[in-house]
């Protein structure tokens, strides 16, 4: 059956798949891929496949934000996805940071809202932990700088009238903060399913008066793109049913 958002079916390779916001990334990432076909397109979600060192990868945009991306990242585990890596970026929320750098998110404390209507509570999300420590490992060859930890995942990215507790997750250990993995890492558990994300730290909401947030930066571009390949290699070797 098609679903509905993300215009793919259970006909379609989609057991090992990278996930990411905006549809132009998803087509970068697509360009690593053998044999690479254009699946579908509907509205932020762009999708493509392809093969990896033998392996069927599906990569797909899932948009701004968490309800979005839970729609996404449902209807993919509907038609038969297994594991499911996000490749995004966030903001640091610890000073030792700089723009550019790579980490690898262990769990999500949820400041999103579409997670609470599905598990009660304020249970942090957890990522696949063996995967995400294989990720790390894989990671380690190429950049010496990775850590992994805390994320905060928040629906809010600019500060209104009311303040935004980034101080409170610094103080907790959060790493970065960032707007998709909670709902990730809970639907991978509720659904038995491996997930994790690799993350580019883009700036720091905690200093972007100072000029401290730049999306565009290069030494942000090509960490990413040096990762890609060590991803999707990790992603190919991994063992699905």
């Amino acid at each position: 059956m098609m679903k509905s958002h993300i215009k793919l079916s259970s006909h379609m390779p989609v057991k090992r798949v990278i996930t990411c916001g905006p549809p132009e990334r998803a087509e970068l990432i697509s360009k690593h891929l053998n044999s690479t076909k254009i699946l579908a397109k509907n509205r932020e979600y762009h999708s493509y496949t392809g093969t990896f060192d033998g392996e069927e990868i599906l990569v797909i945009s899932h948009g701004i934000g968490a309800p979005g991306a839970a729609i996404c990242f449902r209807e993919l585990i509907d038609i038969g996805s297994q594991i499911i890596i996000r490749i995004g970026t966030a903001g640091s929320l610890q000073e030792r940071f700089k723009i550019g750098d790579l980490v690898v998110p262990t769990e999500a404390f949820r400041r999103d809202g579409v997670t609470h209507q599905m598990v009660a509570g304020d249970v942090n999300a957890i990522s696949d932990q063996g995967l995400t420590k294989r990720l790390v490992e894989a990671l380690k060859s190429q950049f010496r700088q990775i850590e992994s930890g805390p994320v905060l995942t928040c629906d809010l990215f600019y500060e209104e009238s009311l303040p935004v507790e980034w101080l409170k997750y610094h103080d907790l250990g959060a790493l970065a903060v960032e707007m998709e993995c909670s709902p990730l890492f809970v639907l991978g558990k509720l659904h038995k399913i491996k997930t994790a994300a690799v993350l580019g730290l883009d700036g720091s909401p905690l200093k972007w008066n100072q000029g401290d947030y730049d999306p565009q930066s290069k030494t942000l571009e090509r960490n990413i793109n040096e990762a890609i390949p060590i991803i999707l290699r990790q992603l190919a070797g991994e063992l699905v049913v």
